[in-house]
Order: structure tokens, then C-alpha cells, then sequence
């Protein structure tokens, strides 16, 4: 493109220097032909030398012509080879700054440790727009750079206390999946933020279970399934205490997406889905009315209160949580494992694994899986 560039700026100099000629030829003729009219009736000697002095004249305007052509093509030869070397410059820099990166994920520092990538915010920014054809509004983009890792304490406008707060996702009025601030009327006290899944059966999904990469170990105690972990913008559990107040405060449905490692997706939805408080064990109350694609591999477990490692309360006589590296409903044990082990695919552990039995069997860990809630009109 630059070579192009540069033929055309040429062509361009050349042919207005002999546009410039040209006019000089012309002018010189003209006035040749004016002298030759009035020099008729002179001597042929002055006729002759007025000739020579117009052919003179114009070898001196050609010399200059070239002279200028040839100044004009070096200094556009340094211009081109300084841009060349820009580029050069510009191409070495791109290759810095993409090693850079690439280090610092070698090293393992996330967003915690760096500030937020414009470029990303820009792209992101445009495709919820593009999305939602709706002006983005403080508390989105809020929300949306809190779950980027960006601390937003600092800029008044996007302060907690300018959060729009919804009583479920399924008030949120966006059509983009994401972070939002919701509190239910009871028996909640404070806000609390979620991942509201706004794509999946026209939205309104809380997610209270992602897993999809390994990244988060899932083999926790009884205190970290209580109050939840993870990243939301990752993998995570939601918290059995705010998942007992959300199921208590109205009814839910339950649905659980399962991808295994060949791309096949398969759906167990739940009509009713509601679990205890800790008195209870966050015991499994309702599980009702099973549709899906995925087979039923949760009903059995009604009733059944919530084990971890250092909290049996299944009807094994070990602990299912020890025994199955896992955190679940279970009995005596389990028809599906989804806190269990991530193994990616097929193996040889028995139901260690991130298992349900009627998609892929005790020998075979899925790939990803994400729980979700919504009240029920």
C-alpha cells in the first residue's frame, strides 16, 4: 500500500512539473511567433539571434525541470525509507507488547494485578450496544466493570449507592447476560450480586453453579459451600444460604446444562426446585417435574441433605463427599456428581468425577455444567 502511495505522489510531481513546462513552451512560442511577426521586415541576423536565445531559454528551463525532478525523487526515496523504518519500529513494538502479555500470563497475574484493558472495554462496550441497541446506562457499565476485576470505588457515579438493585434477574430489563445487584423482599436485608443468565428460554436465570474449565477446585468444607466461592465471571458456587433464601422466598424452577468433550449438549429441567436452611442440612425439599434431554439423575435425591468432606450427613457408611471428591445431595451415594472432580472426559475413577449417570455414565467427567434458577410466574 505504501509502494502505491508513493508511485502515485510521484506521478502526481512529474506530471505538474510538465504541466509547468508546457506553459513555459507555450508562452515561449507564442511570444517566438509574436517576434517572428515583428521581426519580418528586421535582418535575418537579429531574426536568427532572437531564435537561439528562445531555444537557450528553454534548454535552461529543461536542465532546471530535471534538475528539481531529481531533487523531488531523493527526498521522496528518504521520505519512503523513514516511513519504512516507522513501520519497522511500530511491527517491533506490536511484538513487545504481545510477549509481554504472553508473560504475564505465564507468570499467572490476572486482572487483580493490572489495569483493565481499554481495548477490551471498547470491544465489549460496542457489542452490548449492538446488542441491546439501548444507550448503556451507570449501573451497566458499572456492573460490568466490576465483574471485569476493575475497583470502581473511586468514580462517584458508579458507586454501590447508584446501583439499580432488581428483585430477580428475571426484572433486570436487559437482554445481556451479566452481573447484577438483586434482592428479593424477604428474607433478604442487603443486596447481593449474581450472574443473571439472560439468554437461555428468554432470561431471568440466576446461575448458582458454573463449571467449565477446571480452573476453581470444587473439593471444599461445609463453611465455603455455605457462603459460595469462586468468581462469577468464572467458575463458582453461589452459597447454599442465599440459595435457601432465594428457593424459600418464592417458588423456582431448576434447570442444569451439560456439555461433555464432543460437543454434545443435553438439558435436565426441573419444575420445582427448592432446598432447606442449614437447621435442615440445606436439604434437597423439592425436586419436582423433570423435562429434559439429559435423563433424571437428580429426583432420587429428594429429601437428602448436602454433604461435604468434613460434614456427612448421607445414609453411606462413608463419606460419600470423601469417597467421591465431591460436595452433593447425596444418599447412599450418588446419581450425579456435578462438584466432583474435573478429569476431562473419559476415566478410569468410578463416579469421582463430574458425573450424571444418564448422560455419560460413572467413567466419564463432562466438560462443562451450569446450574440455574428462576422464580416461577
Amino acid at each position: 500500500m505504501f509502494h502505491f502511495k508513493r508511485r502515485v505522489l510521484l506521478t502526481y510531481v512529474k506530471m505538474r512539473a510538465l504541466i509547468v513546462l508546457l506553459v513555459l513552451v507555450y508562452c515561449a512560442v507564442v511570444k517566438g511567433e509574436e517576434s517572428v511577426s515583428n521581426l519580418q521586415n528586421a535582418p535575418n541576423s537579429q531574426t536568427g539571434f532572437a531564435f537561439e536565445m528562445l531555444m537557450a531559454k528553454l534548454n535552461s528551463l529543461e536542465h532546471h525541470f530535471v534538475e528539481k525532478q531529481l531533487k523531488n525523487e531523493e527526498q521522496m526515496t528518504v521520505l519512503s525509507a523513514r516511513i519504512d523504518h516507522l513501520v519497522k519500529t511500530v511491527e517491533n513494538l506490536s511484538w513487545i507488547v504481545q510477549n509481554t502479555a504472553e508473560t504475564v500470563n505465564h507468570l499467572g497475574l490476572n486482572r487483580k494485578h493490572m489495569q483493565h484493558n481499554v481495548t477490551v472495554i471498547q470491544r465489549d462496550l460496542v457489542q452490548l450496544l449492538a446488542g441491546q441497541k439501548l444507550l448503556v446506562t451507570a449501573h451497566q457499565f458499572g456492573e460490568y466493570l466490576r465483574q471485569k476485576g476493575c475497583n470502581t470505588s473511586h468514580i462517584s457515579f458508579l458507586s454501590d449507592k447508584h446501583y439499580t438493585t432488581y428483585r430477580s434477574c428475571n426484572k433486570v430489563p436487559f437482554s445481556q447476560s451479566g452481573v447484577y445487584s438483586i434482592r428479593p423482599e424477604k428474607p433478604f436485608k442487603q443486596p447481593f450480586t449474581v450472574l443473571c443468565d439472560q439468554e437461555y428460554e428468554s432470561g431471568g436465570w440466576v446461575v448458582i453453579q458454573h463449571r467449565f474449565d477446571g480452573s476453581i477446585n470444587f473439593y471444599r468444607e461445609w463453611a465455603e459451600y455455605k457462603d459460595g466461592f469462586g468468581n462469577l465471571d468464572g467458575e463458582f458456587w453461589l452459597g447454599l444460604e442465599r440459595i435457601h433464601q432465594l428457593t424459600a422466598s418464592t417458588p423456582h424452577e431448576l434447570v442444569i446444562l451439560l456439555e461433555d468433550f464432543d460437543g454434545n449438549r443435553t438439558v435436565a429441567k426441573y419444575d420445582r426446585f427448592q432446598i432447606g436452611s442449614e437447621l435442615h442440612n440445606y436439604a434437597l425439599t423439592r425436586i419436582d417435574g423433570y423435562t429434559g434431554t439429559a435423563g433424571d439423575s437428580l429426583s432420587d435425591l429428594k429429601g437428602r441433605p448436602f454433604t461435604t468432606q468434613d460434614k456427612d450427613n448421607d445414609t453411606a457408611g462413608e463419606n460419600c463427599a470423601v469417597t467421591y471428591a465431591g460436595a452433593w445431595w447425596y444418599a447412599a451415594c450418588h446419581a450425579s456428581n456435578l462438584n466432583g472432580k474435573y478429569l476431562r472426559g473419559e476415566t478410569k475413577e468410578f463416579a469421582t468425577s463430574m458425573v450424571w449417570k444418564s448422560f455419560r455414565g460413572y467413567h466419564y467427567s463432562l466438560k462443562s455444567s451450569k446450574m440455574m434458577i428462576r422464580p416461577k410466574m
